[in-house]
């Protein structure tokens, strides 16, 4: 790993984890850590240093591009639903050094995201971007807390339409899978703002897919203006 190129370094906090009682946390746990070998293996691109529990409340992994970043939160997000929930900071900037272990890489980038899920604790926020760009982090912090509350609003049955509204289904497949009638699957999405769910998450794919197209065109992200 060349420790002379920034990074993207994606954070995630269990939000009190630890509290949860032996026979809750184990099953979660395990839920977790068969998404994130999923995710290891399935992310395109796949991440520098793979997706993985530190500490036992948080996941971390670092990537060269940003494009999978907000994947890989909501995968989390839904793999812990409804027994934990998360926050998390997506930073870009240098690390410290080569390691097959995330806790030993550090850097200036480990700095900025510890510091960042601080500040996220005490303002009780769900996210922080700090992708180089201001203009570009708050586009992204306004459309994912957007998007996360509608989300946590959600009834069960919403969240269930969601998802595989979110998986390309359509509703008359949602509505055979889950045995309900269509207009029933109909009125789950418009109540739980589905739509709305996924417009912010589709924005936020397309944001950080231009932010690296536009890296890639020769513009430093440290210095745009």
């Amino acid at each position: 790993m060349d420790t002379s190129h920034n990074r993207y370094l994606l954070l995630i906090d269990l939000r009190e984890s630890t509290k949860l009682a032996p026979e809750v946390a184990s099953p979660v746990l395990a839920r977790l850590e068969q998404r994130l070998a999923g995710l290891n293996s399935d992310v395109d691109p796949a991440p520098v240093l793979g997706l993985s529990l530190s500490y036992g409340d948080e996941v971390a992994g670092l990537f060269d591009r940003p494009q999978s970043l907000y994947g890989v939160v909501d995968q989390v997000r839904d793999a812990l639903w409804p027994e934990v929930t998360v926050r998390f900071v997506a930073a870009y900037g240098a690390i410290g050094r080569a390691s097959d272990d995330i806790r030993q890489v550090g850097g200036e980038v480990f700095k900025r995201a510890n510091e960042a899920i601080q500040q996220l604790k005490k303002r009780r926020r769900f996210c922080s971007w700090l992708m180089g760009d201001p203009i570009l982090d708050a586009a992204l912090d306004s459309l994912t807390e957007m998007g996360n509350a509608l989300l946590e609003d959600m009834t069960e049955y919403q969240r269930d339409v969601y998802r595989l509204l979110a998986a390309n289904l359509s509703q008359k497949q949602i509505a055979a899978r889950l045995g309900k009638h269509k207009q029933s699957v109909s009125e789950a999405a418009s109540r739980g703002r589905a739509e709305l769910v996924l417009e912010a998450r589709n924005s936020i794919h397309g944001l950080l897919a231009a932010d690296w197209s536009m890296g890639n065109r020769g513009l430093s992200k440290d210095n745009r203006k």
